[in-house]
């Protein structure tokens, strides 16, 4: 990887994100929206990866990144400690490059297999009855539901790509959460669209409540869990404004 970074550089990258993730992970934030500045330490690393041009490499979307990048904005809790993780697996991945003691965890490379997994587990057909198409007035209550969903699902989609779990002790199986997060990707791109059906809404909206379930089952992945319910509670309000 074409970085740029000394060793040293790196491991005091590394030392700021742990700085900012013992700050969120000691406070029990979990879904809380916080401002970005209480993470400065890792900010100025997610800075320095963009300035070296390698800030698209660590698995996280433009959208968030660039929340990421305004010290003047909020992000969810969970949804930082998603993308710190990701930025401090990265940096463990180019400190390998170095050579000497390999340090890096099942977590981190947990996290790089589940960005092939759609790869490894090709979602099958998802049957999906089209209802009808319905167009969104750019003024109405749907359109800024539809924005505030859209933004749900890039967050909700990273939470569900980032678990540091082995598959038997996670909420979801690899096959289930490849499936989920294919259809979180298409109605992100569906809801760009002037074009709105209620159909694949709705299958949405039961994968994400089951998936939300799941997580109360099992007893693990909450951040995601806690994600997944808030989602399909928002798709709920934008599919009874859409076939009302």
């Amino acid at each position: 990887m074409d970085h740029g970074f000394t060793l040293e550089e790196i491991h005091e990258m590394l030392d700021a994100v742990d700085r900012s993730l013992s700050r969120l992970r000691g406070a029990n934030l979990y879904t809380k929206r916080m401002p970005i500045s209480f993470i400065t330490d890792g900010v100025s690393v997610i800075y320095d990866l963009d300035s070296a041009g390698v800030l698209g490499s660590i698995g996280i979307s433009n959208t968030i990144a660039n929340k990421l990048k305004n010290l003047d904005g909020t992000l969810q809790a969970n949804v930082m400690i998603a993308s710190l993780d990701r930025v401090k697996s990265y940096l463990r991945r180019i400190e390998s490059e170095f050579g000497g003691a390999d340090h890096k965890s099942e977590e981190d490379d947990r996290i790089f297999e589940l960005d092939t997994i759609m790869d490894r587990h090709p979602p099958e057909p998802v049957p999906v009855w089209a209802e009808q198409w319905v167009y969104v007035r750019p003024q109405s209550r749907a359109k800024a539901i539809i924005a505030e969903i859209s933004e749900l699902l890039d967050e909700v989609a990273l939470l569900v790509k980032s678990s540091n779990l082995p598959e038997e002790q996670a909420a979801l199986t690899d096959l289930d959460r490849a499936q989920l997060i294919a259809l979180l990707e298409t109605a992100l791109l569906m809801l760009r669209a002037p074009l709105v059906e209620p159909g694949l809404l709705k299958k949405l909206q039961k994968a994400a409540t089951d998936g939300a379930s799941k997580t109360v089952q099992k007893g693990a992945e909450q951040a995601m869990g806690d994600g997944l319910r808030l989602l399909g509670n928002r798709l709920l309000d934008l599919i009874q404004w859409l076939v009302g």
